[in-house]
C-alpha cells in the first residue's frame, strides 16, 4: 500500500463519531463481541465513559442495527437537539420549576415528532388523532413546587381619654373654670398568607394525559422493539437531569418492548433527587436504571495476565486504525490496504511505533486517531517512527489537554504539584488516591480533561483491608518531553522492584504488590497539597 495515500488518508479521518455519517458508522466501528452483547441487551441501560472513549459511536452503532432490523430508533442528542442547554435550561433567572418543565417537554416533543413523522409513512399503525391528543397534553406536563401555606391574622385596638381642668380670670377679676373631656379609639385588623418552607422544596412532575397516548402510539407500532438513545446526558444541568430520568422512568421504562439508552460522563451524572420519606425524583441505578457498560473499563482492556493484556490493547487499536482510515482512502476513491498487517507495515517504520500511539493514547480512541493524524503531517511523505508520536502526542496535550486548565488557577497549581511530586519526585507516572478524595472536583476535572487517567478503582493492601484507593497515571503528553532523559518515569509507582512492565501497554494495570514501600511512597495526599496550594495564594513569593 502507498504510505502517502494513508498519510493523505489519515487527515480525512473523522475524530468525532457525531460527524461520522450513517452508512460509515458500521464500517469505522470495531465490533468486539462483548462489547456488543452489553449495547444490545434488553435492560434499559447507561453507558459510562470519559469524553473520547466512543460513547456516541457505540450508541450510533446500536441506531443502525436496529433500524436495519426494522426496530423503531428514536436518537436524541441533548446538546444538539434539545435546544440551548446553556440558555434555557441553565438561566439563573428561571425557577427550577420552569426549567425542568421546559426541558421535559422539548424531548417529549421530539419523540412525538419522530413518532408523527411515522405515522405519515404508514409504519405505524394509529390514528393521527392519538398523536394529536398526545400533543394537547403537553401543556398539561408541570413540574410543580409544593410548599406549606399557613394564613395569618391579627388584631389591634387601642382606646384613649383625656381629661383638661382649667382656671382662667376674667377681665372683671372672676374666675372661670373650664372643663374638656374626649376619647379617642383605634382598630385595625390584618389579613394575610404567608408561605413558610420547611426543610427543601419538593418538586412532582404532572404528566396529564401524556402516558396513555404515549403507550397506545408504541403498542401501535409493529417494531419488536422500540429503542430511546439519548446521547450527551452529562450536557444537561446537573440539578435537571434528575426531572428527565423522572420523565423516562413513568413513560418509558414500564413498557416491555422499550429499551432505552443513555449515554453519560461517570462524575458528571445525577440521577435521583431523595424526599424526606423513602421518596425519590429521577430513576434508581442498579434497580430501574442499569450501568450495563463502562468504557473506561473496556478500553483499558482488563486482562488476566500483562501478555493478555498487550494483545487485546494492540489488536483493538489496529482495527480502529484499519477501519478508520480504510473507510478515509475508499472516499478518496482508492483502493483501501488489503490486510491490517498490510496497513500497519506501510504507515509505520515498526511496530513499536504504533505501540508508542497506544501508550499515548492512554485508551481513549479519539486520542489515538489525533496523535496519529498529527504524527502523519510531521512523517512528512515518510513513514511514522517513534519520533513523530511523540512530537504528535506533546502537541495534542499542549493545545488542547493544557490549554483546558486557562482560566483554572487551582487545578492547574494541582497538576504541577502531581507532576513535581510524581513525575519529578519518584520517577513515577502514577499514584494511589483515596478513593472519597478522588471525588474531589479538582481531581474529576484533570481526568474528564483526560489529563489524569484511572487505570483501576478500589485497590486495597492485605495491611489495610479498610482502605480502598484508586490508581491514576499521568497522561502521556504531561512527560513525553522527559523520555529518553533522565528525569522520565522509571516505573509506575516509583519503587525499588516495580519493574516497569506496563511501558507500553494500556492497561487495568495490577499494583505490585510485593513492593508496599513503593505503595506507601505512592499514596497522594489530597488535602494537604491543597492546604499547600491556598497558603501559597494567600503568601506568594516576592521574586527580586
Amino acid at each position: 500500500m502507498d504510505t502517502k495515500i494513508l498519510l493523505s488518508a489519515l487527515q480525512e479521518v473523522e475524530k468525532r463519531a457525531e460527524r461520522v455519517s450513517e452508512d460509515d458508522v458500521l464500517a469505522t466501528y470495531v465490533n468486539v463481541e462483548s462489547l456488543t452483547s452489553a449495547l444490545g441487551a434488553r435492560d434499559n441501560g447507561i453507558i459510562f465513559g470519559r469524553r473520547g472513549t466512543g460513547k456516541t459511536h457505540a450508541l450510533k452503532y446500536v441506531a443502525q442495527t436496529e433500524r436495519e432490523k426494522g426496530n423503531r430508533v428514536v436518537y436524541i442528542d441533548m446538546e444538539q437537539d434539545v435546544g440551548s442547554t446553556e440558555g434555557r435550561y441553565a438561566d439563573p433567572n428561571l425557577s427550577i420549576s420552569e426549567r425542568a418543565t421546559r426541558l421535559v417537554v422539548d424531548v417529549l416533543s421530539i419523540v412525538h415528532t419522530q413518532l408523527l413523522e411515522a405515522a405519515f409513512a404508514g409504519n405505524i399503525k394509529v390514528q393521527i388523532d392519538v398523536l394529536d391528543r398526545m400533543l394537547d397534553h403537553f401543556q398539561e406536563v408541570l413540574v410543580a413546587q409544593e410548599t406549606e401555606q399557613e394564613d395569618t391574622r391579627s388584631d389591634r385596638s387601642a382606646q384613649r381619654s383625656k381629661t383638661d381642668a382649667g382656671v382662667a380670670w376674667t377681665p372683671g377679676g372672676m374666675p372661670s373654670l373650664s372643663v374638656a373631656a374626649g376619647s379617642t379609639r383605634e382598630t385595625a385588623r390584618e389579613d394575610g398568607v404567608r408561605t413558610r418552607q420547611k426543610g427543601v422544596i419538593r418538586h412532582r412532575i404532572h404528566f396529564g394525559g401524556v402516558t396513555q397516548s404515549m403507550r397506545q402510539a408504541i403498542a401501535a407500532d409493529d417494531a419488536k422493539r422500540f429503542w430511546l438513545l439519548i446521547d450527551e446526558w452529562s450536557g444537561v444541568p446537573l440539578d435537571l437531569q434528575p426531572y428527565l430520568a423522572e420523565m423516562l422512568r413513568r413513560l418509558f421504562f414500564g413498557i416491555p418492548k422499550v429499551s432505552v439508552r443513555i449515554a453519560a460522563i461517570p462524575h458528571r451524572s445525577e440521577w435521583r433527587i431523595a424526599g424526606e420519606r423513602g421518596d425519590y425524583i429521577g430513576a434508581e441505578v442498579g434497580a430501574e436504571l442499569f450501568p450495563l457498560l463502562d468504557l473506561d473499563e473496556f478500553v483499558v482492556f482488563p486482562a488476566r495476565s500483562r501478555e493478555e493484556q498487550t494483545q487485546r490493547s494492540l489488536s483493538f487499536f489496529r482495527a480502529l486504525l484499519f477501519r478508520h482510515i480504510s473507510t478515509a482512502v475508499i472516499g478518496m476513491g482508492q483502493e483501501p490496504p488489503e490486510s491490517e498487517a498490510d496497513l500497519i507495515g506501510s504507515l509505520f517504520t515498526q511496530v513499536t511505533s504504533l505501540q508508542e500511539v497506544i501508550r499515548a493514547a492512554e485508551g481513549v480512541p479519539r486520542d489515538a486517531l489525533s496523535i496519529v493524524g498529527r504524527a502523519g503531517l510531521r512523517a512528512g511523505g515518510s513513514k511514522i517512527a517513534v519520533a513523530h508520536v511523540r512530537e504528535a502526542a506533546s502537541q495534542l496535550y499542549t493545545t488542547t489537554k493544557a490549554t483546558q486548565l486557562n482560566g483554572m488557577p487551582v487545578a492547574r497549581a494541582l497538576l504541577d504539584r502531581i507532576l513535581s511530586d510524581v513525575i519529578s519526585g519518584r520517577k513515577a507516572r502514577a499514584f494511589l488516591i483515596k478513593q472519597d478524595q478522588a471525588q474531589d472536583a479538582l481531581i474529576q476535572q484533570l481526568v474528564d480533561d483526560r489529563i489524569l487517567h484511572i487505570i483501576k478503582r478500589g485497590w486495597s493492601d492485605k495491611d489495610n483491608p479498610g482502605l480502598r484507593y484508586d490508581v491514576l497515571q499521568i497522561d502521556y503528553g504531561c512527560y513525553v518531553h522527559l523520555l529518553g532523559t533522565n528525569a522520565a518515569p522509571q516505573s509506575l509507582l516509583g519503587g525499588d522492584n516495580d519493574h516497569d512492565e506496563f511501558s507500553a501497554v494500556v492497561g487495568d494495570v495490577e499494583v505490585p504488590n510485593e513492593d508496599y514501600r513503593a505503595i506507601r511512597r505512592a499514596i497522594l495526599e489530597l488535602p494537604t497539597m491543597l492546604a499547600d496550594i491556598a497558603a501559597s495564594a494567600k503568601n506568594p513569593r516576592v521574586v527580586d
